[in-house]
């Protein structure tokens, strides 16, 4: 049991490891194309402001996430296991 429960949290921790770095690529490729095309300095430093408070809020809420699959590893994992045998 105990194998399996790690196994879970170790793909849990990939997928959202992974979830994390695509939506990094993503929003920074996105800022740096707005950027080349923004009309003023102004809107440059609005634009690259808003896409740090995204970035932020994402990495915060994806160790957050990590944070309390790991705190709670034991009982979200077992649950899960047994309702799998349910299906």
């Amino acid at each position: 049991m105990r194998n399996k429960i790690n196994s879970l949290y170790t793909k849990d921790n990939i997928i959202v490891f992974a979830s994390m770095s695509l939506l990094w690529c993503v929003i920074l490729f996105v800022l740096k194309q707005v950027i080349s095309i923004s009309p003023s300095a102004g809107f440059s430093s609005a634009v690259t402001g808003a896409g740090v408070a995204v970035l932020a809020a994402l990495t915060a809420t994806s160790f957050a996430l990590i944070m309390h699959l790991k705190k709670n590893k034991i009982s979200l994992y077992t649950e899960e296991i047994e309702n799998i045998g349910k299906l």
